[in-house]
């Protein structure tokens, strides 16, 4: 299920080019689907206004999840806060086993 944010920033996407980002991170997420530990960026949402923590996930429907409570004025504060989660979950950045 999308939420608000996903819904307005999937609606301007070009489906092909989703396919083909939903495979790359199939591959990354080692074929497995779901959210991918450690894979967190940040959305502009509302330009030059607003940028929202999201994590990337092998999903077609939705690559990334964009969490509703993680939006910020600033990117600054937004990549501080996705830096924050992956270091709270102890994550570390993905890597594709061979």
């Amino acid at each position: 299920m999308l939420n608000n944010l996903e819904k307005i920033a999937l609606s301007d996407l070009d489906k092909d080019k989703i396919n083909d980002l939903a495979k790359c991170l199939f591959t990354l997420n080692n074929r497995k689907y779901g959210p991918i530990p450690g894979a967190y960026m940040v959305m502009c949402t509302k330009p030059g206004k607003e940028w929202c923590v999201a994590q990337l996930n092998a999903d077609r429907a939705k690559p990334f999840i964009l969490f509703e409570d993680k939006v910020f004025p600033s990117i600054g504060e937004a990549q501080k806060e996705a830096e924050r989660i992956k270091k709270e979950r102890g994550e570390s950045a993905p890597r594709r086993c061979t």
